[in-house]
């Protein structure tokens, strides 16, 4: 297997919608050096980063499986024909499977980014590396004439890989545990489709966009097309509102809290919100976490 293996953390089904002009390609912009900069490229060459998921990247030949045997065939693939059916149909004639996989699809979204990545295997390193600095009477008892005072530095020394890989190893279980799951299967899903004008939804690096606070009442929004928006939400009273909102209201609440959230790149079909960016993008100060809060509009 090349050692090249580029991982997307937003698959490329979900970025295609918005390829398009004469060079069928997606316009991908940052803030850089003060400025706006903006590149054209296909869906398949963006938001992805080398062995992202792999275990044991420091060998030549990193371990490719969550990637292919998880993200590909258990989350992306399945997700991608509901991503379809959605496209066509809305929320009409979804399946509970359907809406499983939709489910799944949207957990890993929060997941699956480079910065919740590293935060992951942090966490793992943290976690495994107190359990082993608490409990390291076994170790002392059966070390013999090894030197190093605890489990814990023992394997940092021996087997450094059963700690930075431990959070990756743990990914599909947390991607499928996380009670981010109930909370988004057992919200009200609709979707909402711009028709009243050119403007379009972005979509950012980080796609999944949460208004209000997930253990109360919220708003969830992802773009699954430029012209199209998924909805998940746990209020009546939000979804009457989300509803009742004009097009240009929706349009750019949502697409603020898009680039607001950003972690560096915001992709479009071409720069016609190149001011919203100007505005906001370089404001985005995102860590390392799991990318969900930007400010909840007033009327959300």
């Amino acid at each position: 297997m090349s050692t090249q293996a580029e991982h997307h953390y937003i698959p490329k089904f979900l970025l295609r919608g918005w390829e398009g002009g004469a060079d069928e390609k997606l316009s991908a912009m940052r803030w850089l050096r003060g400025q706006i900069s903006e590149h054209r490229y296909k869906a398949k060459s963006v938001a992805k980063e080398r062995h992202l998921y792999a275990i044991r990247r420091d060998l030549p030949e990193p371990n490719q499986r969550l990637e292919q045997e998880f993200m590909t065939k258990h989350v992306d693939e399945p997700a991608s024909l509901v991503h379809k059916a959605i496209v066509a149909n809305g929320m009409a004639n979804l399946t509970e499977r359907e809406q499983y996989i939709w489910t799944r699809f949207l957990v890993s979204l929060v997941m699956r980014g480079p910065g919740a990545i590293a935060y992951v295997r942090a966490k793992g390193i943290n976690a495994l590396g107190e359990q082993f600095d608490v409990s390291p009477d076994d170790y002392l008892d059966q070390r013999g004439a090894e030197p190093e005072p605890t489990l814990r530095k023992y394997i940092e020394k021996h087997a450094p890989e059963v700690l930075t890989d431990f959070g990756n190893v743990a990914l599909p279980n947390i991607i499928q545990t996380s009670f981010l799951n109930k909370k988004i299967f057992e919200a009200q899903w609709i979707t909402r489709r711009l028709t009243k004008g050119p403007q379009r939804f972005v979509i950012g690096d980080r796609p999944l966009t949460l208004f209000g606070a997930i253990a109360d009442r919220f708003l969830l929004f992802v773009p699954v097309a430029p012209d199209l928006g998924f909805f998940a939400f746990n209020s009546h009273e939000t979804g009457a509102r989300l509803r009742e909102k004009g097009e240009p209201t929706l349009i750019r609440e949502m697409n603020r809290g898009m680039v607001e959230q950003a972690s560096v790149y915001v992709y479009g079909t071409n720069n016609e919100h190149r001011r919203l960016l100007e505005l906001r993008l370089e404001k985005t100060a995102a860590g390392p976490g799991l990318g969900l809060g930007p400010r909840p509009p007033a009327q959300a």
